[in-house]
């Protein structure tokens, strides 16, 4: 609970959220936790409740030693009888390492550091002008100096208890205690559901491991990075990881896909491409198979490549997706093709902007076609998001009994998109009229403004623009649009054009790119949408002055 100054709280705030933690535990997953963890969680409700503050206290913290001495919660009498009743009941432990370790380390001021240095060296040389890290280096593993008291220092134990109790709270380890914190200082705002709506994440102790095994290899694989050979990491995935695809959970496939995608961006950033190439032929992803085709290109081994390409046209679905493939077997029928992409660019109108814009760019040309007088505003993903978020908001959370599991969630779990088709057509017809359909998105904006939706940006909910939008737009192109967004809303609801431009009868959508920049897949794929749908749209490539 770092970093976060509750100051109108209850002094014990801390110990009402893991209560709350920990009955939702009892009530879903009492029967599929180990020995272990009911042994933690009956311990820990048979300390005192001092005792119980001071461990959330402790392991709710980064660090991993702390001394005694520096220990000073308002709330908790007595510290040295409860430290001692932690210790004595095996949730917290006294510094027991003959040497200086790091984790002991880092917690140490610089100049504690170089006062240590200066108790073991034998050098009369001054150690101040060393970095941090340096005097750390120099003193692991060294003989604890003789001034080092080892009973002052404790840490917590049983983290991975702790750990483990909120992961079966949140369904994840991303997640924390602080997620209480921030949404009662009202910096986050949830739908309400009802507790006795939520419905357990996990269904299984299969799905349990796999989730916390997975979750904890990827902690390891991010905190290793900058240690290890990446060809060890890679070893350590094969070795503990890829045996795991043989029976994988439904609920775990989502978490190992994204997993082994992370390791092989990983890898070919290293440029270790034959190890990366490895870890995206264990991945059935088509973003996986994305970078394999372009890592067998790399390595000159085209004629694979192809043959991957085309099973990606055959397999793919998705066509922000499906792009590449198609664009890659086009590319390799004939050398003389240019890149669909890329030849886009190529033909796109140049426009100069003086160069004091570098940076900014969107605000440069935003700025010009004011200047032509035009009303121009950012609109890429925001305005059809918004549109379409608050057109669909009773589609997302009216039925609140299924699909959630705690009260943090941005969404529910399940596929709202394919609840009900019928009603998702119905508030698609009410585009044919303007002023109602205005006039319900600004009741449903008025009645849940700032509680968070998955569409929703209330920070950049411009109701000119949308009504600006509405009204340039033909009804069924916007109907078109924002069916293509529901049909698929992981990989649609991006990559829309960066300005809407607005003079007179006539209007734009304007897709901005430096002199260096890119067109990505999905922005190819909303252009070539666009322009179907009789809906104008440009490439403008910026010039600078």
């Amino acid at each position: 609970m770092e970093n976060i100054d509750p100051s109108n709280f209850s002094p014990t705030y801390y110990w009402d959220y893991f209560q709350y933690v920990l009955r939702y535990v009892d009530k879903h997953y009492k029967n599929l936790l180990n020995p272990a963890e009911s042994e933690f969680i009956s311990s820990f409700q048979a300390l005192s409740f001092p005792a119980q503050c001071l461990y959330l206290r402790l392991a709710g913290r980064s660090v991993a030693w702390f001394n005694r001495s520096s220990l000073n919660y308002g709330e908790i009498e007595s510290l040295d009888s409860v430290i001692q009743e932690l210790i004595d009941h095996g949730f917290a432990g006294e510094y027991d390492s003959t040497v200086f370790t790091s984790s002991l380390l880092h917690v140490f001021t610089k100049q504690t550091c170089v006062d240590m240095v200066k108790e073991i060296s034998t050098s009369n040389e001054s150690f101040k002008a060393l970095s941090k890290q340096a005097l750390v280096d120099l003193l692991v593993g060294l003989p604890l100096s003789p001034s080092f008291s080892a009973s002052t220092w404790i840490r917590p134990l049983q983290l991975h208890l702790y750990q483990f109790c909120s992961f079966l709270f949140f369904g994840s380890k991303n997640r924390d205690l602080k997620e209480f914190v921030v949404r009662d200082l009202g910096h986050r705002q949830y739908v309400e559901v009802d507790e006795d709506d939520f419905q357990p994440y996990f269904t299984s102790r299969k799905e349990i491991e796999e989730k916390w095994q997975l979750s904890l290899w990827r902690e390891w694989f991010y905190e290793q990075q900058d240690k290890m050979d990446p060809g060890q990491l890679k070893d350590s995935l094969f070795e503990l990881i890829v045996p795991m695809a043989v029976v994988l959970s439904d609920l775990a496939i989502p978490a190992y896909e994204r997993l082994l995608f992370q390791v092989g961006r990983y890898l070919e950033r290293q440029a270790y491409l034959e190890q990366a190439l490895e870890v995206y032929e264990q991945a059935g992803s088509a973003q996986a198979l994305e970078r394999r085709i372009r890592i067998l290109t790399k390595l000159k081994r085209t004629d694979e490549a192809l043959q991957w390409a085309e099973f990606g046209q055959l397999h793919v679905e998705n066509p922000t997706e499906l792009h590449f493939f198609q664009d890659f077997i086009a590319r390799q029928a004939s050398k003389k093709h240019v890149k669909q992409v890329t030849g886009r660019l190529k033909k796109a109108e140049k426009i100069e902007i003086d160069g004091s814009y570098q940076g900014r760019v969107e605000q440069g040309l935003i700025d010009y076609y004011i200047d032509q007088g035009y009303y121009a505003a950012f609109s890429e993903n925001g305005v059809w998001k918004n549109i379409l978020g608050l057109l669909t908001w009773e589609l997302i959370f009216t039925d609140r009994s299924a699909g959630f599991h705690h009260p943090f969630q941005y969404a529910p779990t399940i596929d709202y998109t394919t609840v009900n088709t019928a009603r998702f057509m119905e508030l698609l017809d009410l585009l044919h009229d303007r002023e109602q359909v205005l006039l319900y998105m600004r009741q449903v904006a008025d009645e849940n403004h700032g509680t968070i939706n998955p569409l929703v940006d209330w920070g950049h909910l411009n109701w000119q623009l949308i009504e600006s939008v509405l009204v340039s737009v033909e009804t069924n192109a916007l109907q078109q649009v924002l069916q293509l967004m529901w049909s698929r809303l992981s990989t649609h609801a991006k990559g829309f054009p960066d300005l809407f431009i607005q003079r007179g009868d006539e209007y734009a959508f304007v897709e901005v790119k430096s002199p260096n920049d890119h067109l990505s897949a999905i922005q190819h794929f909303w252009h070539d949408s666009f322009a179907a749908l009789g809906i104008p749209v440009s490439l403008i490539r910026v010039v600078w002055k």
